[in-house]
């Protein structure tokens, strides 16, 4: 049986990733193979990790400290790679998520300064071992031109309302990691016309597919 294919989407608040995995969704609908495709969300996934996704994103009156939030976020990717990834990429399935570790150490390594990037990446050596995303999409934003999108959202969760200097220092993180693991990112300008960027997130995953 071949290997699956673990593949991420990662990027700063607004940078337009959840529109392309939407876009994504609809065109593996259309294939012959779409069963072989599974699609996540980190964190969540799985129950305990959805459940752990609302207390990340929308507790106001105790949100977590920072240690706290680094713990959860980290069980409930240790929850959902132990009971949906590993055993999608087992049966040779292609595994998309939105977010994977890499969020992990721009957020709360660059932005929370929790650890250092070596440290978190240490930590989740003990729940991952050398495991890592055989590709990763980051779409790349600047802070102020997310701001600007973000503007005119309806409603913003716990992460979307931190200010300006936290998401400089996530965007810093991400430019960090695309440098430092260049052939697994692909950088995709997230300013360009949505259409251009999921023809190229479409090519490049059927390259990878062969």
């Amino acid at each position: 049986m071949k290997k699956g294919l673990f593949i991420t989407f990662e990027g700063g608040e607004a940078c337009g990733k959840s529109t392309q995995i939407k876009l994504l969704k609809d065109y593996i609908a259309s294939r012959p193979d779409k069963e072989d495709f599974v699609f996540i969300r980190e964190p969540g996934g799985t129950k305990l990790g959805e459940n752990i996704r609302e207390l990340l994103l929308n507790y106001e009156e105790d949100s977590p400290t920072p240690k706290s939030e680094l713990l959860l976020f980290l069980a409930s990717r240790a929850q959902l790679f132990e009971k949906v990834i590993l055993p999608a990429l087992n049966e040779g399935k292609t595994v998309i998520a939105d977010r994977f570790f890499d969020s992990t150490v721009a957020y709360q390594g660059f932005a929370r300064n929790i650890l250092n990037a070596d440290e978190i990446l240490d930590l989740h050596k003990i729940i991952l071992g050398n495991f890592k995303p055989d590709l990763t999409f980051y779409l790349k934003i600047s802070p102020e031109e997310a701001f600007k999108r973000k503007a005119v959202f309806p409603t913003l969760d716990r992460m979307e309302k931190e200010n300006m200097d936290f998401h400089q220092k996530v965007f810093e993180g991400y430019n960090y990691l695309s440098k430092i693991d260049d052939k697994r990112y692909v950088v995709l300008d997230a300013t360009l016309p949505i259409n251009i960027i999921h023809e190229m997130i479409i090519n490049k995953i059927k390259e990878k597919l062969k």
